[in-house]
C-alpha cells in the first residue's frame, strides 16, 4: 500500500490515465475529484462490497417452499389494527372486493 500526503489542490496519478485531485480537506473528511476514462469503473469500496454480496445472494438456492407459503399467507392477512380502527381492509391485488 502506498501512503501519500497531499494538500487541497494537489493531485496524483494512477497509471497514466487516472488523476485524483484533493479538492477540500476539513476536519477528518477529504473531498476528492477523480478524472478517469469512461471504461474505468470508480466505486466506493462499501458499494463494491454490497454489489458482491448481492451477486452472491442471488446465486444461492431459492427459498424453501414452506417459507414461500408463509409469505403468501402474510400477504393475505389484513394489516395489524386495521379492523380495530374501523379501516377497510384493502383487497389483494387482482381481486375485486
Amino acid at each position: 500500500m502506498l501512503i501519500l500526503r497531499r494538500r487541497a489542490g494537489q493531485s496524483f496519478l494512477i497509471g497514466s490515465d487516472v488523476r485524483v485531485t484533493i479538492m477540500v480537506t476539513k476536519d477528518k473528511e477529504v473531498q476528492i475529484a477523480i478524472d478517469a476514462p469512461k471504461e474505468v469503473a470508480v466505486l466506493r469500496s462499501e458499494l463494491a462490497y454490497a454489489m458482491n454480496a448481492n451477486r452472491e445472494a442471488a446465486q444461492e438456492e431459492s427459498l424453501p417452499q414452506e417459507l414461500l407459503a408463509a409469505f403468501s399467507m402474510l400477504a393475505q392477512e389484513p394489516p395489524e389494527g386495521a379492523q380495530e380502527k374501523g379501516e377497510e381492509t384493502p383487497a389483494p391485488q387482482g381481486q375485486d372486493k
